[in-house]
């Protein structure tokens, strides 16, 4: 063999020795790929996991509001928590969409699109507005279609102020005034029984001028604290929804004459949380402070109060349900309004709904319209329901008057004709 052929050889030898010395370089050690390997199987298994329970968390606590309270008590707890679940979804839609983990994220979407009407529900987004006054037509002439202005406010008893002191003005009074309202509807509204403070004939005269008409049901067991309906239309009818002697709630059924036509009314203030106020002053400084402690007397405090409550308004509420089902006619127009204390994920909102109610912020708001806003609770469990007899044009949470524990609520309705 020739000189020239043995140190071609030898040089293709040398090039290729180089490039397996490279190549095993470059090749991670077995040990590195395995350790790898068992880490991304993990960081997967543990995302899937935690997103298959959200979604599960997230499903459950969204039609959580079709299971009777009285029956199993746990899911009135998920509704409550709906919004809270709802944002952590969205966050984690985020960290899902970062780290790429595709398949989650798709499970992730199909959940959020299967709780879309309860999440809309909840958290309307009418960034437009809400409907468009209704025109008619006739003989090529436009008809204005009757207007109609509920106001609804849970006064905390007056806005805490001293009924006793005839000198001392009552604000409410000059926010119902200001309100141009038709129809006032308070709960916890409260007066003096004292000569020279401020009496229930006292208040009752403030509005006369503009409510010609009045009616009154008092709180269980406490003459001076109750549900209160000025109104500029005459009341024709009255009817106690619940007419237990004790232990009764707070609702009243009307039947009003609007312009010559007769339309149903409900205000109510359905059974309160019951929550011990030395809970709510552990629940503040949990919040702000947490403790691992708290969580367990919350547990055995707080938490055993609300179940008692969401079983007490589930019975409350089939009575309301049933009232309305035997004294008022379906053609007639009906409007229902209130402190309900539950949430638009609560099965008393639901059974409300059933019947052919719709919620007049579901319709005309933005936002979740928080109407309570004390001991860092912040929900919407004042509500304004209303027949297909109306048309919803708007719907605001008056955050500028802070007398009470609840922001006063007030909606505008047209009357459709018949």
């Amino acid at each position: 063999m020739s000189k020239k052929g043995v140190s071609s050889r030898r040089f293709y030898g040398i090039i290729l020795a180089k490039t397996k010395s490279k190549t095993s370089a470059k090749r991670p050690k077995k040990g590195g790929s395995i350790i790898g390997s068992i880490f991304k199987w993990a960081f997967r298994s543990v995302m899937a996991v935690l997103t298959g329970g959200l979604c599960l968390l997230l499903i459950a606590s969204a039609f959580s509001d079709y299971i009777n309270p009285t029956v199993w008590v746990l899911p009135s707890f998920l509704g409550i928590a709906f919004g809270v679940i709802l944002v952590l979804a969205v966050v984690w839609f985020f960290v899902l969409l970062l780290t790429r983990r595709w398949h989650s994220l798709l499970l992730l979407v199909v959940t959020l699109g299967i709780v879309g009407l309860p999440a809309w529900r909840y958290c309307p987004m009418h960034l437009n507005g809400g409907p468009q006054p209704l025109t008619l037509t006739e003989g090529g002439e436009e008809i204005a279609v009757d207007s109609l202005r509920i106001f609804s406010f849970n006064t905390n008893l007056m806005g805490q102020t001293h009924l006793s002191r005839i000198k001392e003005r009552i604000p409410v009074i000059d926010i119902v005034r200001k309100s141009k309202a038709d129809i006032v509807c308070l709960q916890e509204y409260g007066f003096t029984l004292k000569a020279g403070g401020h009496t229930e004939q006292e208040l009752r005269g403030e509005l006369k001028d503009l409510y010609p008409y009045y009616d009154y049901m008092p709180n269980d067991q406490r003459k001076a604290l109750g549900i209160a309906v000025f109104s500029k239309y005459p009341i024709r009818k009255a009817i106690r929804i619940d007419k237990r002697k004790t232990g009764y709630f707070s609702a009243m059924y009307y039947q009003l004459d609007v312009r010559g036509r007769t339309m149903g009314l409900v205000n109510m203030h359905l059974r309160s949380n019951m929550i011990d106020p030395k809970d709510r002053i552990l629940y503040d400084e949990m919040i702000e402070r947490f403790e691992p402690d708290s969580l367990d007397r919350i547990r055995t405090g707080m938490m055993k109060a609300l179940a008692e409550a969401y079983r007490l308004r589930s019975a409350e509420s089939g009575m309301l349900r049933q009232v309305l089902l035997d004294q008022h006619p379906t053609d007639m127009p009906l409007l229902v309004c209130g402190d309900m204390n539950d949430t638009p994920i609560s099965y008393c909102y639901e059974s409300l709904r059933q019947i052919g109610l719709f919620d007049t912020w579901q319709e005309t708001g933005i936002g979740p319209g928080i109407t309570y806003r004390a001991n860092h609770f912040w929900f919407r469990i004042d509500h304004i329901f209303h027949s297909r007899h109306f048309r919803a044009l708007d719907m605001k949470v008056r955050k500028d008057v802070k007398l009470s524990d609840h922001y006063p609520i007030e909606a505008t309705f047209q009357l459709l004709p018949e």
